[in-house]
């Protein structure tokens, strides 16, 4: 993945002090409201950060407005 969009999701996903990391293939993870960090590899914010974006559990998708992107039929 590229820098600029791998800094780009990293933003999307509420990390908004995050930037590319001259030189490297990475980026450093930041939040301005927690202590966020990586496990893994797997950007995490600290339980209750106002940062945090919430996932959809069907598709994996970012979801913002916290309703599912499939309609239950």
């Amino acid at each position: 993945m590229p820098r600029a969009s791998l800094t780009a999701s990293l933003i999307a996903r509420g990390f908004d002090r995050s930037h590319a990391i001259p030189f490297e293939r990475g980026a450093r993870v930041w939040c301005s409201q927690c202590e966020a960090l990586c496990i893994n590899g797997v950007p995490c914010h600290e339980r209750g950060c106002p940062n945090i974006v919430p996932t959809c559990r069907e598709c994996g998708g970012l979801d913002p407005e916290r309703t599912c992107c499939r309609e239950d039929s």
